[in-house]
């Protein structure tokens, strides 16, 4: 599945021309060939996926896995990988959802078609064909972030649209989203990790991307399983996540997402069909009286205990960072290392949602991959200290938010 350059570079000529002209956008499964054979295997594979919310939704997710992935590496400055996986999405998923798209809102899936090709073309190398479009040289990351958001808001919308509202929050349907994205991701870790080693950066990408919209579907589906079970099953996620972090084996990869699947599957049978509840402009009636009190008083309440929560994560990511410099220090970099990784996965990362875009993308960029890429690197011990600092500063910002 990996992306090969001289297809990229076809598709990106085609869009281009596509670009340049006047006319209306026609959907990606109609440009592709004039094979008919080909064309009616295409059709009926959209109309399956059209029947299948759960299919589609997950081909969404992976998309906007691939632009979160597209983003990181532009950051890191590798342009390469981040055109790979902008061009991903266009060659493998773009086909099998735009006709469903398009049989719903056939302006949307235009657009959508559009927008991909837009963030594609900031990353692709230039040529004479398409100088008037910025490179990846000259794009700025800033540039980037902006278009590859527009390009996620766009996929969120798309799955609104075509996916009935009263289908998209049942716990079966998202639980069934999430294996889709965790056995898909199985698929594609095989390819990136043979005995313990990256082999193939793209695909190993990939692959963790969609274990991290499983996991993003998970915490933002509250329904999926009781306390203890969703307690495991979060658990099992954060194991998952450390070892692919530290390229484990396929098999052991395997069983945790076999298990993860398991636990899904056993807190959706459990569970009724609930919804993700939006319950800002409801109100309970209280059975003694005949007012009703305001939902958005207990939704303080929830936000109070989410702030305290997050106050206390940050100050045990303080903690761990003070002991990355002591470990470093001692010259014991595995260990400074696996604390660095603490510190963002099992902390940092739960408080991304309440302290806003901003700084959870300068906290991820610090703690994620700066502090780790230069414990790995073995860089000065002033230069650690100077990521750290940076990050407290970041997680200042973040204290004055949630108090």
């Amino acid at each position: 599945m990996v992306a090969m350059i001289t297809i990229a570079s076809i598709v990106y000529t085609t869009a281009n021309s596509i670009l340049s002209s006047q006319s209306s956008y026609t959907s990606f499964a109609q440009t592709q060939t004039n094979n008919t054979q080909q064309q009616q295997q295409l059709q009926s594979k959209n109309n399956d996926t059209n029947k299948n919310y759960e299919k589609f939704h997950a081909n969404i997710e992976q998309i906007i896995g691939h632009i979160k992935m597209a983003e990181f590496n532009k950051n890191i400055n590798n342009n390469t990988l981040a055109y790979n996986h902008t061009s991903h999405p266009i060659e493998e998923v773009l086909s099998l959802v735009t006709i469903p798209i398009s049989n719903i809102d056939k302006k949307l899936n235009e657009t959508y078609f559009k927008d991909l090709y837009t963030l594609s073309a900031l990353v692709n190398p230039p040529s004479s064909l398409t100088s008037s479009i910025p490179s990846s040289t000259s794009t700025t990351k800033e540039a980037f972030s902006k278009q590859a958001q527009s390009s996620i808001d766009l996929s969120n919308a798309v799955i609104k649209t075509v996916i009935p509202a009263k289908t998209l929050n049942t716990t079966n349907h998202n639980a069934t989203v999430i294996q889709n994205l965790l056995n898909t991701s199985k698929e594609e870790y095989e390819e990136g990790v043979k005995d313990g080693k990256i082999v193939s950066m793209l695909e190993y990408q990939d692959g963790t991307a969609f274990m991290d919209r499983a996991y993003f579907l998970f915490n933002n589906t509250k329904s999926i399983a009781a306390n203890g079970d969703r307690q495991m099953i979060s658990k099992l996620f954060s194991n998952l996540t450390h070892s692919t972090l530290q390229q484990k084996n396929p098999e052991e990869i395997n069983k945790i997402i076999d298990e993860i699947n398991k636990k899904l599957a056993e807190g959706s049978t459990s569970s009724s069909s609930t919804t993700n509840t939006n319950t800002t402009n409801q109100t309970m009636t209280n059975p003694s009286s005949s007012s009703s009190i305001p939902i958005t008083n207990a939704n303080a309440t929830n936000t109070n205990n989410v702030n305290s929560s997050s106050l206390s994560y940050i100050s045990k990511i303080r903690s761990l960072l003070d002991q990355v410099v002591s470990t470093y220090t001692a010259n014991d970099t595995a260990k400074a290392k696996e604390l660095a990784t603490t510190a963002y996965l099992d902390n940092f990362e739960n408080i991304e949602k309440p302290i806003g875009k901003e700084l959870s993308d300068a906290g991820e960029q610090l703690l994620r991959v700066q502090l780790r890429d230069q414990i790995s690197n073995k860089v000065s011990l002033d230069e650690i200290k100077q990521t750290i600092s940076e990050a407290n500063t970041v997680l200042d910002k973040a204290e004055n938010i949630l108090k």
